[in-house]
C-alpha cells in the first residue's frame, strides 16, 4: 500500500480513475469531489469552494512506487481530475467543473481542450477517434452527450442520449464495441422534479454508427463496459444478486456470460472498471476492493484487497505480471496484491 503525502492542506484528496501507460506507468487522477461532497452536506459543487492542485498521479508498475504527479492546473484551479486516458504518448484528462486536456508524460507540457463543459469519462473511439462523456450541459436542465473528438482538440462527432420521460440524462462510461459498431454508455438518470417520487435510474444505451440509441432494459444493469486489445468486449451486468461478465469474443461468435459473484450486493457494491491485459486476462474492479481476473482458460480467480478505510472507494486495477495493482479512494493510495 503506497500513500502520498496530501496534495492540499485544506482538502483530502483521494485516487480516481486510471488507465495503464505504455510505460509501465499506472496514471490517474486526484481529486478531493467526495471529501468536500460529504463535508458539505452532500452538496456537488462543494470541490470548488477552495483553490487546489490539478494533478495526474503516477505509479511505477514494476518498482510498485508512486512518481511524482504531474501538475496540469492553470492558475486557481479548484477541481481535481477525475478520469485519465493513456493515448499516443499523452495522458488525456478530465476535471468535470473545468475542462478537459492532455498532458505529455516526458516533458509536463499540458494542452488544454476545448470540449464543452462537465467532461466526465474517457474512452477510444471509432474512426481513432477519442470519446468522452458530458455528464450535463453546464445548466441545471441540459442533458449531457458524447463526443468523439481529435487528438487536436476538435470535436468530429457528437451523440444524443434521448432521455426518458420527466428524467435527465448523464453519461457516465463509454465503449466503443468496434467488432460490432455499437457505442455503449452508461448513464445516471436524474429526475426532473425529485420530489415527485421518480427514482433515480442508472439504465445505459446502445448506439450505432448513425447516432440511433437504444434504452436497454434496467435488467440486467450494465455497471460497466470495455473492449480488450484483442477486440473482445466485456460487460458487467448485475441481476439481482448475481454479478456476471459478459465476453463477445467477435462479431460473429455468441456472448459467454461468466458468473463472478452470485451474492453480490447492489445496494453496497457496484463494479468500477473493467481493465483488460495484453495477456488475456481481465481485471474487474468493485468498490468493495473485491477483485475478479478472468483468465483466458474461462476460470475466475477472487481477491479481496484491504478496506481500511470505511469510506473509502477502489476505482481502477490493473494486471502486471503475477500482480495487480488498484487505486484506493482513501487519500492518494495506491494497493498492490498477488494477482488470484
Amino acid at each position: 500500500m503506497a500513500t502520498a503525502d496530501p496534495p492540499s492542506a485544506d482538502e483530502r484528496y483521494c485516487a480516481w480513475y486510471g488507465a495503464p501507460g505504455g510505460d509501465g506507468v499506472l496514471y490517474f487522477g486526484e481529486a478531493a469531489f467526495w471529501w468536500a461532497m460529504a463535508h458539505a452536506g452532500g452538496d456537488p459543487t462543494a470541490d470548488l469552494r477552495r483553490p487546489g492542485p490539478q494533478l495526474v498521479g503516477r505509479f511505477d508498475l514494476a518498482r510498485e512506487q508512486l512518481l511524482p504527479p504531474l501538475d496540469v492546473g492553470r492558475g486557481e484551479g479548484r477541481s481535481g481530475v477525475w478520469d485519465v486516458l493513456a493515448d499516443g504518448g499523452e495522458v488525456y484528462f478530465t476535471t468535470f467543473y473545468e475542462g478537459a486536456g492532455a498532458v505529455d508524460p516526458a516533458t509536463g507540457v499540458v494542452r488544454r481542450l476545448d470540449l464543452g463543459a462537465a467532461p466526465n469519462e474517457l474512452g477510444i473511439g471509432p474512426d481513432g477517434l477519442l470519446l468522452l462523456t458530458r455528464y450535463g450541459s453546464g445548466t441545471q436542465t441540459g442533458d449531457g452527450n458524447v463526443v468523439g473528438f481529435r487528438r487536436d482538440g476538435r470535436i468530429a462527432r457528437e451523440w444524443q442520449l434521448p432521455p426518458p420521460a420527466g428524467y435527465r440524462v448523464a453519461p457516465k462510461t463509454p465503449a466503443w464495441d468496434e467488432a460490432r459498431g455499437a457505442l455503449w454508455v452508461t448513464t445516471d438518470l436524474l429526475p426532473e422534479a425529485p420530489g415527485e417520487g421518480r427514482p433515480l435510474r442508472h439504465d445505459a444505451y446502445r448506439l450505432d454508427l448513425a447516432g440511433a440509441a437504444v434504452l436497454q432494459p434496467a435488467s440486467p444493469e450494465l455497471q460497466f463496459a470495455a473492449r480488450g486489445p484483442d477486440g473482445r468486449f466485456y460487460r458487467a451486468l448485475v441481476a439481482g444478486r448475481q454479478l456476471a461478465l459478459e465476453v463477445s469474443p467477435s462479431a460473429d461468435a455468441p456472448a459467454q456470460r461468466v458468473l463472478l459473484d452470485p451474492g453480490f450486493a447492489p445496494e453496497l457494491d457496484f463494479v468500477q472498471d473493467i481493465q483488460p491485459a495484453d495477456d488475456g486476462r481481465v481485471a474487474v474492479s468493485r468498490w468493495s476492493g473485491i477483485v475478479h481476473v478472468l483468465h483466458p482458460d474461462g476460470s475466475v480467480g477472487s481477491v479481496q484487497l484491504p478496506r481500511l478505510d470505511p469510506s473509502g472507494l477502489y476505482y481502477t486495477t490493473v494486471l502486471h505480471g503475477d500482480r495487480l495493482c488498484a487505486t484506493y479512494c482513501a487519500d492518494v493510495t495506491v494497493v498492490c496484491a498477488d494477482a488470484p
